[in-house]
């Protein structure tokens, strides 16, 4: 997951096509007999975002997913707009959304579309800027968390870890796959391929390192959210599934270069699925990190 408003996620890899922000400040111009204009600054003006998607049957169906943008928008509410990585950038609402079908089959269901979502900040009341009043339940993905628990000194940059290690191993693991799907490719001229191994082992460390860092920042908040013992779990066994396809690189030479190569493939396929399963998860405890204020 790229980013979380509300309840509605973006995925990276599939729906992701641009992203384009907008800050700026006011001034006010006074005139001047016989000289230049003076300027005096105002405020701040809301900060606007653009986000770029592309719908695909292959991966969604292209109209749900207008109209779940459709319905953010015209329900008038403010929401929480999360990245990944726990970077929390406020309230927005959605103003303005445009589609463009680019591709139909014979029945007229769309098949491929592009959009466009435009987000304006939400200050909402100056006196309480932590509950829009805009705001009129409970906010999606708040559930995750069982109860109110006193924040603990450290909670915030443990739920942040936890969170930007795991988004950044998914990252890393998703590179490295498309470069061993590359060198299979290669395998046909091992001496090629082996030449590619240096560099797909460095990959493989990009992702065991924030991996095994993952696993002890999620233990550090199972307190708070209880869900993420399932995520280091799964965690742990995706860093064992990882460092087996290192191992199975260790000796590699010209005579099985082909066979390792489908072994790495095979585990990184199931280290990516564990990762894939508690994708949900993480994006609740992204949510929530919004929501409370980690």
């Amino acid at each position: 997951m790229f980013a979380v408003l509300g309840d509605i996620e973006f995925e990276l890899i599939t729906y992701w096509d641009g992203f384009e922000s907008t800050f700026g400040v006011d001034y006010a111009e006074h005139s001047r007999i016989e000289g230049k204009p003076g300027l005096q600054f105002i405020g701040e003006q809301l900060d606007e975002f653009r986000i770029s998607l592309v719908f695909h049957s292959m991966y969604c169906t292209p109209d749900s997913e207008l109209a779940r943008l459709r319905r953010a928008m015209r329900a008038h509410q403010a929401l929480a707009l999360v990245f990944g990585n726990g970077d929390y950038r406020g309230w927005f609402v959605v103003t303005a959304v445009t589609a463009s079908s680019q591709q139909t089959d014979a029945s007229g269901n769309v098949m491929a579309m592009t959009a466009e979502v435009t987000l304006r900040e939400y200050t909402g009341d100056p006196k309480s800027p932590q509950v829009p009043s805009a705001i009129k339940s409970t906010v999606p993905g708040s559930g995750v968390v069982t109860g109110s628990v006193t924040k603990p000194s450290g909670l915030a940059q443990s739920v942040r870890d936890a969170v930007s290690n795991a988004k950044k191993a998914q990252s890393a693991l998703q590179t490295a796959a498309s470069t061993v799907r590359m060198v299979q490719k290669m395998a046909s001229n091992p001496a090629i391929a082996l030449t590619r191994v240096p560099g797909l082992l460095t990959q493989i460390s990009g992702v065991a390192t924030p991996l095994a860092a993952s696993v002890p920042a999620l233990s550090a908040i199972t307190a708070t959210f209880p869900d993420a013992i399932h995520v280091a779990r799964a965690t742990n066994q995706a860093t064992d599934f990882v460092n087996a396809a290192r191992d199975s690189l260790a000796n590699v030479d010209s005579r099985n270069i082909a066979s390792a190569l489908n072994s790495v493939s095979g585990q990184f396929s199931s280290a990516g699925t564990l990762l894939t399963n508690v994708s949900p998860t993480l994006s609740q405890i992204t949510a929530a990190i919004a929501t409370r204020r980690v």
